[in-house]
């Protein structure tokens, strides 16, 4: 009988995953910079997007994850958040601002929770872990903000998206990069 690879296995093996959410910031965050007065629209569209495409990406890596480690219901729950909060703006396109500021927030929130535990999972398996401590604090402190002030309108709301992208693609591609190290 052949048994499952292991966690640090899997971290090697599955490294692009975290490339590719990386790369998923930094496409935010290239896009909401230079177009800080872009309409609601523009705005629920490129975060309904990231947030689903993020959330399929973290559902696909839990379930590659599921027999190697027992926590793979956390990263499948963050998925899962970030699928159904995607889908909620699709389908809302025309909430409200601070509907749309809640909603961001507290998935940023409860993202960050679950990535802390992520953190801590992996701090034996990959050098570097606390790169993924700082997406989770940066996750959770943006989300704070959002929530504190919902109102404070699209061109603001637009510029934390970005500089919230910028931080979380360069944190995910320098942990991708850590995790392509390991030895399998």
């Amino acid at each position: 009988m052949v048994s499952p690879p292991n966690v640090s296995t899997n971290v090697r093996r599955y490294w692009w995953l975290f490339l590719i959410r990386g790369l998923l910031g930094l496409a935010l965050g290239v896009v909401a910079l230079p177009y800080p007065g872009a309409t609601l629209a523009g705005a629920v569209i490129l975060i309904g997007a990231y947030l689903f495409v993020d959330g399929i990406v973290a559902v696909a890596k839990a379930i590659q994850i599921l027999r190697s480690d027992k926590h793979w219901w956390v990263l499948l729950l963050e998925g899962i958040l970030g699928i159904a909060a995607g889908v909620v703006i699709f389908f809302w396109p025309g909430i409200s601002l601070l509907s749309l500021a809640l909603l961001v927030g507290y998935w940023a929130i409860i993202s960050g929770v679950f990535s802390i535990a992520s953190a801590f999972r992996l701090r034996t398996h990959v050098p570097g872990e606390w790169l993924y401590m700082l997406f989770a604090v940066v996750s959770i402190v943006f989300g704070i903000l959002v929530i504190a002030a919902p109102a404070i309108g699209l061109v603001y709301i637009a510029l934390m998206i970005a500089i919230y992208g910028f931080v979380i693609g360069v944190t995910m591609i320098a942990l991708a990069f850590q995790a392509r190290k390991q030895p399998i």
